[in-house]
């Protein structure tokens, strides 16, 4: 079975964006409904702005500062996690001057355990990335998404066009500016926070559908990125 993650792409501008992240946790937890968060070391997560500071401090490499650093939380404790366990993957803190970005990702496994879409809506209207969207597993491996943003120097242009997936005004402007993102043939494109967000079709992106993929097609060769 196909899986899913939402991910969130943000400048990098050197501080943790704790107020940010605790708006986040305090949303996925009416998404996902989960009682308790857990770290890597199976010991629950205080959901309070002193104590996630606290742990991001202690993650941060002497050595390596700038690149800031990177938490996993996880909805069960980890060796006791299954197909229902959600991984939050928060990279965070990197300096301006560094190439890395900041990604604050969620592994959600199962499509069932995808919530409505509203919730990612409002988690970007939470930390403002240049680029946020649903990706499903074999449709990511399909088009070799990953290669092909590595190929794309600082990030500055979508690699594919997810079935839901968001961008700012500055990554917009890279595939043709909002106007003409607006004019795609997609099911639904607006304007949405600092950009615009982009929907393939109705509800959750499948690979497995003929008609996703044709609508993806579509998509993708009017923004020149087959």
């Amino acid at each position: 079975m196909n899986s899913y993650s939402f991910r969130q792409g943000c400048r990098s501008r050197g501080d943790f964006r704790i107020d940010e992240i605790m708006e986040f946790f305090r949303l996925m937890q009416e998404a996902f409904r989960f009682v308790a968060l857990y770290d890597t070391k199976e010991d629950p997560v205080e959901l309070t702005a002193s104590f996630v500071r606290k742990l991001f401090e202690k993650g941060v490499d002497n050595r390596f500062p700038q690149i800031g650093v990177v938490e996993h939380f996880f909805t069960m404790q980890p060796r006791r996690r299954d197909d229902n366990t959600v991984r939050f993957e928060i990279h965070t803190g990197t300096h301006p001057e560094k190439v890395f970005i900041d990604t604050y990702d969620i592994q959600m496994g199962d499509p069932r355990k995808v919530p409505d879409l509203s919730y990612f809506e409002r988690s970007i209207e939470i930390f403002h990335p240049f680029e946020a969207y649903v990706a499903e597993s074999e449709n990511e491996y399909q088009l070799n998404a990953y290669n092909r943003q590595q190929a794309i120097p600082q990030f500055d242009k979508p690699a594919i066009i997810r079935g839901f997936h968001y961008l700012d005004e500055g990554m917009a402007s890279s595939i043709g500016g909002i106007n003409f993102c607006l004019k795609a043939p997609a099911w639904h494109v607006e304007r949405f926070c600092d950009g615009v967000l982009i929907e393939l079709v109705p509800g959750l992106f499948d690979s497995s559908n003929p008609e996703h993929l044709q609508v993806q097609e579509e998509v993708m060769g009017y923004f020149n990125l087959l």
